[in-house]
C-alpha cells in the first residue's frame, strides 16, 4: 500500500516500511523490514480532518530516529510509522488484522 510518500508490505512474516527520501539529484527510499516475531505492539490512529491516520509499531531493537528530509509530501516520523489518508482507513484495518494474525500464529 502506498500513502504520503510512503509504503507498506507485509509478507506473511515480514512487515517493510518504505519511505522516499530527498538524497541527491534523484532521490532514494529507505527501507526498514522487520519481523512479526518482534512487534511488541501496535497502534493506529485514525485519520481526522486536515491530519493522517499513523500505524505505528513498537519493535524490539529498531530505532526510533525520525527521518529528517523525507521527499516532498512526505511525513516526518520513524520507521517504524506509516502515514495515511482516509481513503485507505479500511485496507490498514485488513492489514492490522493480518499482522495480528500472524503475531499469534508465533
Amino acid at each position: 500500500m502506498h500513502a504520503r510518500r510512503r509504503s507498506i508490505r507485509f509478507s506473511g512474516t515480514e512487515v517493510t516500511i518504505s519511505a522516499a527520501v530527498k538524497d541527491g539529484f534523484f532521490g532514494t527510499d529507505r527501507k526498514h523490514t522487520f519481523d512479526v516475531k518482534k512487534i511488541k505492539s501496535i497502534s493506529n490512529s485514525a485519520p481526522g480532518f486536515s491530519r493522517p491516520g499513523r500505524l505505528t509499531f513498537t519493535v524490539e531493537g529498531a530505532s526510533d530516529e525520525v527521518v529528517e528530509n523525507p521527499a516532498s509530501g512526505g511525513d516526518r516520523v520513524d520507521m517504524n510509522t506509516f502515514c495515511y489518508g482516509s481513503l485507505d482507513t479500511g485496507r490498514v484495518r485488513k492489514l492490522v488484522a493480518e499482522i495480528e494474525k500472524a503475531r499469534e500464529a508465533t
